[in-house]
């Protein structure tokens, strides 16, 4: 079966920038720089690595190194060319051939070619350790300078996203030269984004507009500002108006951020992905389901949202699947299913368990402080049905680290949202994703097996019928309800405050058109491509 998609949001829009918010004020050099505050850090680390999980620089992904493809994940099944002009499935989804954007250079004025793709995959081939997305990639063939196919081992209509939407694409003539590239850290990175690396220490680095970016007249803010911030300087600083972009959670929004004035200092909180309580399986106590459904039953979710959230999310489905929205992908036997605390009913499950070994550390990064909280809230929760549970507070890279490697009894951690639910429940179930403890994995950190799952997650991957797909999806989310291999707890806001005194065009509900947070790659690339300088 041969197929050709392509993108349904039109070029121009994705050219021009799309935002028409209010007038242009200064422009070019003359347009001030945005300070910007991606993740929670004392220090950065010189990593420009776009393929490494722990250490690399936020905005490495989108604002240097650009994908193939725009998936919006506010709007399921808009797809934006952008390295890629159009693509082609054939040989019943086991080949992907992709016609390229001509045109573009790198920033060292190289041209950007299908070398440089087939490289990336070839890459991701040949060092499974960069290959994030676990794509079972067979090869590739370079057929014209701006068409290139990629084949893989199995049906892979699913992996687009993870394919065209989440795989940056490097430079041949850099990367070829490297021995390790597993280890390079990149300190001089070379892309095709709209900004490029200008200047960099432990506590700020900077970078500056492309001039010759593939886009014209794109980027119009001329200079981006990363300050390293811990979590209370960040709120500090966000009182003080000193961060114009920001990715963090704020106890008394109107108080500390807004401050009265709704129309210059705002904030978008869209859903993205869940936040689940995860239990590492290969604890044999926390292998058991009734220990895991005791824990469930125990929590309490409303209190969670309100309290430690703020009510700035609200307590997700137990099948994880985002609601509303979300109804196709429902089973639906669990289609009105709702979490509900049943201390009795926990106390029950456990009277097979030692007590003795009901006692668990809860690993959480310190600067979020409002996981911080629900870890708390989480510790008093358990304690009323005999659980033991110690919180402890780590570094963000720390705890980064030590999840990915397995290395913890009990953490809370977000799983991404994609195109459609079964992008977040493949990322936190599939057993392609679980590697041995010790060795960092890019999902499904719980390190869950069951051929079950495997069953459903390759039967979703094997066709492009979406009745199928969400037949698929909807045995994942009776699996997450019913064998509960991670414990959800809330939806994952998108964390966004944003000020419009030197830029406007940001996302918003009525303008869904990325996620908003700076965090998010490519996202917070295409939102700066939006952006303009405020009318003065």
């Amino acid at each position: 079966m041969r197929r050709t998609l392509v993108a349904v949001t039109a070029l121009t829009l994705a050219i021009a920038g799309c935002s028409s918010s209010g007038s242009a004020g200064k422009t070019g050099s003359n347009a001030p720089p945005l300070v910007i505050h991606a993740v929670d850090a004392g220090t950065f680390q010189e990593d420009f690595n776009p393929f490494h999980l722990e250490g690399v620089n936020f905005g490495t992904s989108g604002m240097i190194y650009e994908t193939l493809e725009f998936f919006n994940k506010l709007k399921p099944g808009e797809i934006t060319p952008w390295l890629a002009l159009k693509h082609e499935w054939s040989n019943d989804g086991k080949s992907l051939t992709f016609t390229l954007r001509q045109g573009v250079k790198w920033t060292d004025g190289q041209p950007f070619t299908a070398d440089d793709v087939a490289f990336t995959f070839d890459l991701l081939l040949k060092h499974p350790e960069l290959n994030k997305s676990a794509l079972e990639i067979a090869g590739t063939k370079v057929l014209a300078p701006d068409k290139v196919q990629i084949d893989f081992k199995s049906t892979s209509y699913a992996k687009l996203f993870n394919i065209a939407g989440s795989s940056p694409i490097v430079a041949k003539h850099i990367w070829e030269k490297e021995q390790d590239p597993v280890t390079f850290t990149n300190p001089k990175p070379v892309g095709t984004g709209p900004y490029k690396l200008s200047k960099f220490s432990a506590q700020l680095y900077e970078m500056e507009k492309n001039p010759n970016y593939w886009q014209p007249g794109k980027p119009e803010v001329p200079k981006l500002k990363f300050p390293a911030y811990t979590a209370n300087a960040v709120q500090t600083a966000l009182q003080q108006g000193e961060l114009d972009w920001a990715g963090a959670f704020v106890p008394d929004m109107q108080k500390i951020y807004v401050q009265g004035k709704p129309d210059q200092n705002k904030f978008f909180f869209p859903p993205e992905g869940v936040v689940n309580l995860l239990p590492n399986l290969t604890n044999p106590i926390l292998a058991k389901p009734e220990v895991r459904q005791a824990i469930s039953l125990a929590i309490d979710r409303d209190k969670i949202v309100q309290v430690a959230e703020r009510g700035y999310t609200k307590v997700a489905h137990p099948t994880t699947v985002p609601m509303p929205g979300g109804e196709s992908y429902l089973p639906p036997e669990y289609k009105d299913a709702a979490f509900k605390v049943d201390v009795e009913k926990a106390k029950e499950l456990l009277k097979g368990v030692d007590p003795a070994k009901l006692s668990f550390t809860l690993l959480v990064p310190s600067p979020f402080t409002d996981w911080v909280n629900v870890a708390q809230l989480i510790r008093e929760d358990l304690a009323k049905v005999g659980i033991k549970i110690e919180t402890r507070g780590v570094a963000f890279a720390d705890w980064v680290s030590k999840v990915g490697k397995g290395d913890y009894d009990l953490s809370i951690r977000s799983t991404q949202a994609g195109p459609t639910p079964y992008f977040q429940m493949r990322s936190l179930l599939y057993s392609g994703l679980a590697t041995p403890v010790g060795k960092s994995a890019t999902g499904n950190y719980e390190r869950w097996k069951d051929a079950e799952t495997d069953k459903l997650i390759d039967a979703y991957a094997a066709t492009d019928d979406l009745a199928k797909q969400q037949e698929a999806t909807q045995g994942l989310g009776k699996i997450m309800v019913e064998k509960l291999p991670a414990v959800p707890l809330f939806y994952s806001p998108s964390w966004a405050q944003f000020r419009t005194t030197k830029y406007v065009g940001w996302p918003s509900e009525q303008d869904p058109y990325a996620m908003p947070s700076p965090y998010t790659s490519p996202d917070a690339a295409v939102v700066l491509l939006h952006l303009k300088p405020a009318a003065k």
